[in-house]
């Protein structure tokens, strides 16, 4: 219920449920607290995450794991505190895995932070090397920048690598039928009509002056 709540961006009532089983005598474990934490991120709330990441350990005799400091980096990083996200990092007690630097990474990307990108990937790929996410997560930040030869000199990188980036796909259910949709893919048989609804909002974005992100594309 608790994760239910958080990715859905519905931090209220996360926290109430939280404080609901701790009422009735049940305890939380890592996990619960990851939970926490993530729907703080979720829905911004910094002082609400912050305070929860020190009451784990206070009240409840919790040890912090790596995906709690990346719930936290991320938490940072969403909010645009991406120094404070930094200084936490520096001061782990164990040395971050590429989980907490992958957090630290996205937060570059939300902010436009090349510099700390670029230094961000070069610890991610000494743990994470044949993750070929990393070096598009660079390359699309770099391409936000408009640094397109260093966008396009990533890209080039990962494939003289072999490294290729599993598509992303999509699931939506119509008339108890369900239909796949994924990056780059082609659409299932009979779902054609889809580009004549993408067209028609095209032109109504189009005549409210409404500007599309080039970032973001939409392939046949």
């Amino acid at each position: 219920m608790i994760a239910g709540y958080g990715m859905h961006g519905l931090c209220d009532e996360a926290l109430g449920t939280f404080d609901a089983m701790t009422r009735a005598g049940c305890n939380p474990d890592g996990i619960t607290c990851i939970a926490i934490l993530s729907a703080c991120s979720h829905a911004g709330r910094v002082s609400e995450g912050r305070s929860f990441f020190d009451r784990m350990v206070i009240e409840y005799g919790i040890t912090r794991c790596m995906e709690h400091y990346s719930c936290l980096v991320d938490l940072l990083g969403r909010a645009g505190l991406v120094r404070e996200a930094i200084e936490l990092i520096e001061c782990m007690p164990t040395k971050p895995n590429a989980c907490v630097w992958g957090a630290l990474l996205n937060s570059c990307r939300i902010c436009g932070g090349t510099v700390v990108a670029e230094d961000t990937v070069a610890q991610v790929l000494g743990l994470e090397g044949q993750a070929s996410g990393n070096y598009m997560l660079l390359s699309n930040l770099y391409a936000a920048c408009g640094r397109w030869e260093d966008s396009a000199r990533v890209r080039v990188m990962t494939k003289t690598k072999g490294l290729k980036k599993t598509p992303g796909q999509s699931w939506i259910e119509m008339q108890n039928k369900f239909y796949a949709f994924s990056a780059a893919g082609t659409l299932p048989p009979g779902a054609e009509g889809v580009y004549v609804v993408l067209e028609d909002l095209y032109q109504q974005m189009a005549s409210d002056k409404s500007a599309p992100d080039d970032q973001l594309g939409c392939h046949q």
